[in-house]
């Protein structure tokens, strides 16, 4: 198996200069479109192409990486940075990219390299479509959700996932040990599976970023080395500015007024229009759900979203936030992970008028400061 070339994820022509981050401190820019072309892993696994290859993979490409907020944010992409929606594909792609850095990094065997690179890639196959924003009202109906989903096809239970279990088998895989190490469940790879700093939230928390920020000063690669080296004070500061970035991406996109009415939307629109569904539409693409519903796709495009949305819901929202901060008494070079990187979930009923315009502006502001050390304690990227 060859190693994975840790500078782009796609070929440039000889000659071509580098692209590298607006912030011109000459690192490799990352292509959140493009994380990691066929070719590529070909070369470093045939496996891993296979599995790019299969359907169920395949279906992830019609599936938003944010669910409803996609569209509610991005009603007509265009393509260019700041007006492209992301998906469930490129997402997994870009996790795989980070593991297979991580196991060149560390020299691993190329069956552990193997199996993390495997983890990696499947470990978003069991979404439904608009991931979280529809996943409630299939648990709640019919008892499946993403983890359930996801050992379906890996053990080949569901059609969708002969394809996958069969490639896993005949590779020699351990389908067992694959589902617990996506899972978290697996204690090996230095919690980048399941601890809070892992390959899956270093990638999704930096893409989310781009939705307000197209060129964010970290990159995915960036984060993944400091977390993996520890070796200074600069790459403890890097890890905990990404943290910091989470909390920001929770508080000014997934938790603002409209990421919760776009899920909100969702799930009620589902709930309303229950006896067109089946479990089996859990596995279907978003271009499937939406000839179902075509009237949850327009309100979620619709030129005025919020004041729709508001207008379509009768119920307050429940909502589900989470505040993410540091605890610096918990050492870094030590791995403490789970100590130091820390988070507080609250449930709140909230009248969609109590998430306030303030609030959200706040968070913004924070967002786009880029001035490091004006004042102590300021949270920044």
């Amino acid at each position: 198996m060859r190693r994975l070339p840790l500078r782009g994820a796609t070929h440039r022509p000889a000659g071509r200069r580098q692209s590298v981050t607006s912030e011109g401190n000459g690192r490799p820019h990352y292509n959140f479109k493009a994380p990691l072309d066929a070719a590529a892993a070909a070369s470093t696994d045939p496996l891993l192409s296979s599995l790019i290859a299969t359907p169920a993979f395949a279906r992830l490409s019609n599936v938003r990486f944010l669910g409803g907020i996609d569209y509610a944010r991005i009603p007509a992409p265009n393509g260019r940075p700041g007006s492209r929606r992301y998906t469930r594909y490129q997402h997994s792609l870009g996790v795989a990219r980070l593991a297979l850095l991580y196991a060149d990094l560390r020299g691993l065997p190329p069956q552990d390299r193997r199996l993390i690179g495997a983890a990696a890639l499947l470990h978003d196959i069991g979404h439904a479509p608009l991931s979280h924003s529809l996943e409630p009202v299939f648990k709640e109906h019919f008892g499946i959700d993403h983890h359930a989903a996801t050992a379906d096809i890996l053990h080949g239970r569901v059609p969708l996932g002969q394809d996958v279990n069969g490639l896993l088998v005949r590779a020699g895989l351990d389908v067992g040990r694959l589902a617990a190490v996506i899972d978290g469940e697996d204690p090996g790879h230095e919690g980048f599976f399941g601890g809070p700093i892992n390959f899956d939230t270093i990638e999704g928390i930096l893409r989310s970023h781009t939705y307000e920020r197209p060129a964010p000063r970290l990159s995915p690669e960036t984060v993944m080395l400091a977390a993996v080296r520890r070796r200074d004070t600069a790459d403890r500061d890097t890890v905990d500015e990404f943290w910091r970035c989470k909390d920001m991406v929770y508080g000014v996109i997934i938790n603002s007024e409209k990421g919760m009415l776009a899920d909100a939307v969702c799930q009620d629109a589902m709930r309303r229009a229950i006896g067109r569904f089946s479990r089996a539409d859990y596995f279907i693409t978003e271009r499937r759900l939406f000839a179902k519903l075509p009237e949850l796709r327009a309100l979620l495009t619709a030129p005025h979203f919020e004041r729709e949305a508001r207008r379509a819901l009768t119920a307050p929202l429940r909502a589900r936030t989470r505040r993410f901060f540091t605890d610096p008494d918990s050492d870094f070079f030590a791995r403490h992970d789970k100590a130091r990187y820390r988070q507080q979930r609250s449930e709140r009923i909230l009248e969609v008028s109590d998430l306030t315009d303030e609030r959200i502006e706040e968070l913004r502001q924070d967002l786009f400061n880029d001035a490091r050390g004006d004042r102590e304690g300021q949270d920044l990227f």
